[in-house]
């Protein structure tokens, strides 16, 4: 049983663009190169599937921006809570004080 062939990822995207696109079959395509249709395939996927990582933001300065943002938000959101909470509590005291004093 012979080796395998290794194709370098210029091979790949060479024989992907004759399927992909000149249109030519993936059938005659592999017969020309001596790769089984599926490998073909197999490529096209994993090419489509990489391509999802080459069009993400990635700028972490971006990334960290927006992170920081949000976290201000929730912050202050939060010590708006703190302090509806308090007045409550407050109020509450305030209310049963009164209560105790008139039995």
């Amino acid at each position: 049983m012979g080796k395998r062939r290794r194709y370098t990822s210029e091979e790949k995207v060479a024989i992907l663009r004759e399927v992909m696109e000149e249109g030519k079959p993936v059938s005659g395509v592999a017969e020309a190169h001596g790769v089984h249709p599926n490998m073909i395939l197999s490529w096209r996927k994993q090419m489509f599937e990489g391509a999802l990582q080459t069009f993400q933001i990635t700028r972490s300065d971006i990334t960290e921006k927006a992170h920081e943002r949000e976290r201000k938000t929730f912050e202050e959101e939060l010590r708006k809570k703190d302090n509806v909470i308090a007045a409550l509590a407050q109020e509450v005291l305030e209310l049963k004080k009164k209560r105790a004093g008139l039995k």
